[in-house]
C-alpha cells in the first residue's frame, strides 16, 4: 500500500446499509464516563454520544479504547460491522489483527475541534471514517480539505496528520475504523517527520495520563 495522505471511497455504503447502521445507531444507549483532560474539550464539542468498541480485544486497543473512551467500552457489534471491516481490509489490503471502532451521532451545532488520535510506538492510528447519515461537509486533514457526502469513507493516517471539520448545522452520523498499523505498512519508519512527532506527542499523552 502506497503511503498518501489520505483515500476516498465514493459511495463505499449503500442506502440499505445505511438504514441498517442507522436503526443500530439509534438503539445505542452508552453508559456515560469521564474522559480523560485531553477529551473533554474534544468529546463536548461533538454535541452528541459517542460509543467505542474494541473490535480485537488485544493489548494495543486496550491502549487506544481506554485512552479515546468517553463512555464505557464496548465490545459486541452487529455482523455488519464486522463485514464492513472485511470489506475495508480487503479493500485496501490492510491486517485487521487490531481494529476499534467510534460511533458518533452528533447533533446540530457539533464539530470535530483540531486534534491529532493517540497511536502506539511502532504503530500509526490508522481511520477509515464512513459517512452514514449527514450533510455534505469538508473534512480537513493537514493542509488538505476532503469533500464528503452520505456514504463515503475516508482513510487517513490520524496519528500523523491534524483533522478537524466545520460545524454541522444538521444531526450527523459517522462510524470511525481505527486499525493499528505497523509503520512498514504505510511505508513509514522511525526516521519520518511524522512518525516523530507522533511518538512526541504520544510521550506527553503518557506523561500526563500517569501523573
Amino acid at each position: 500500500m502506497e503511503s498518501e495522505n489520505h483515500k476516498v471511497i465514493r459511495a463505499f455504503l449503500s442506502e440499505d446499509e445505511r438504514k441498517i447502521i442507522v436503526d443500530w445507531m439509534d438503539s445505542l444507549n452508552p453508559e456515560s464516563t469521564d474522559p480523560n483532560h485531553h477529551l473533554s474539550a474534544l468529546s463536548k464539542s461533538v454535541k452528541g454520544k459517542v460509543v467505542i468498541f474494541d473490535i480485537s480485544n488485544t493489548d494495543r486497543t486496550n491502549y487506544i479504547t481506554n485512552f479515546q473512551k468517553v463512555s464505557k467500552i464496548e465490545y459486541k457489534v452487529p455482523s455488519i460491522i464486522h463485514n464492513i471491516i472485511d470489506k475495508i481490509s480487503t479493500l485496501l489490503n490492510i491486517p485487521k489483527h487490531d481494529v476499534f471502532l467510534q460511533v458518533v451521532d452528533m447533533q446540530s451545532g457539533g464539530k470535530i475541534s483540531p486534534h491529532y488520535d493517540a497511536a502506539i510506538d511502532g504503530f500509526i492510528n490508522y481511520k477509515c471514517n464512513i459517512s452514514v447519515l449527514s450533510e455534505d461537509y469538508n473534512f480537513y486533514m493537514g493542509d488538505d480539505v476532503i469533500n464528503v457526502s452520505e456514504g463515503d469513507m475516508y482513510c487517513f493516517e490520524a496519528s500523523l496528520y491534524k483533522h478537524w471539520t466545520d460545524e454541522f448545522k444538521s444531526r450527523r452520523l459517522f462510524m470511525s475504523f481505527g486499525f493499528m498499523l505497523p509503520y512498514q505498512i504505510l511505508n513509514r519508519n522511525d526516521d519520518d517527520p511524522r512518525i516523530r512527532l507522533s511518538k512526541r506527542i504520544e510521550k506527553y499523552f503518557q506523561k500526563s495520563i500517569s501523573r
